[in-house]
């Protein structure tokens, strides 16, 4: 790769002190597949034909032939009142840093920013074994990683001599277990005999047995019971 101290492109009509500067349309033919580098790069347009000939998405095509911490300046012509944010966002773009701007005697503003070092970074690839590898088929089939099976229910109530296996009653038993009873022993289901209580405390009388309970649905009576009993 060659490293050339500096490359002049010249937008529409905009005069150019470099007698080397290539106009913009002429770039392409001037450095086809150019291996060539830059220090610098310089752009030169003129404030008038500022919004017409800059297009911030073309300076990224011309840094491409600046090498890494070159130069870029951008120098507009005149000095008309112009908008010099495309100027900024075509830095922006193109990877450009440290953007500084400068206002000449003759009115003309100059624009200059960095190419930042290309710094990527590629992966290392990941270097594996055939013993690093893990056959899924031998894990089925090796025992010792399979948890081993509950203890049997039939086996723990012929030890204890009930089908609890040695439990605590529970708490809506219906075994017997939890009163000493026969299985089979069923809670008593008290009865309305005014035909209102499943309305709520406010149609029940003082000595209704649902006193103090939730309302219900007829014939679930034995349900709200053993929520009360629960809690």
């Amino acid at each position: 790769m060659t490293v050339k101290d500096a490359l002049c492109i010249q937008l529409g009509s905009a005069p150019a002190n470099d007698p080397a500067a290539i106009a913009a349309e002429s770039l392409k033919a001037a450095h086809p597949g150019d291996s060539s580098k830059y220090e610098s790069l310089q752009v030169i347009v003129s404030a008038s034909e500022m919004s017409a000939c800059y297009n911030p998405m073309q300076l990224a095509s011309y840094t491409s032939l600046l090498q890494d911490n070159g130069v870029v300046t951008i120098k507009v012509v005149g000095d008309e009142a112009i908008d010099l944010k495309p100027i900024h966002t075509s830095f922006l773009l193109a990877g450009l840093v440290g953007a500084s701007e400068r206002k000449e005697a003759d009115g003309s503003r100059v624009l200059t920013a960095n190419k930042k070092p290309n710094t990527n970074i590629t992966a290392a690839p990941l270097k594996m074994s055939d013993e690093d590898l893990i056959d899924e088929d031998n894990l089925l089939n090796d025992s010792s990683n399979l948890l081993a099976p509950p203890p049997s229910m039939s086996a723990a109530a012929t030890k204890s001599g009930d089908d609890c296996a040695g439990r605590e009653p529970c708490a809506d038993c219906s075994c017997g277990r939890s009163s000493g009873g026969e299985a089979g022993d069923k809670k008593e289901i008290k009865t309305s005999s005014c035909g209102k209580c499943h309305l709520g405390d406010a149609f029940r009388c003082a000595s209704c047995p649902y006193l103090g309970k939730p309302a219900f649905k007829p014939g679930e009576e034995h349900l709200v019971l053993d929520l009360q009993d629960d809690i």
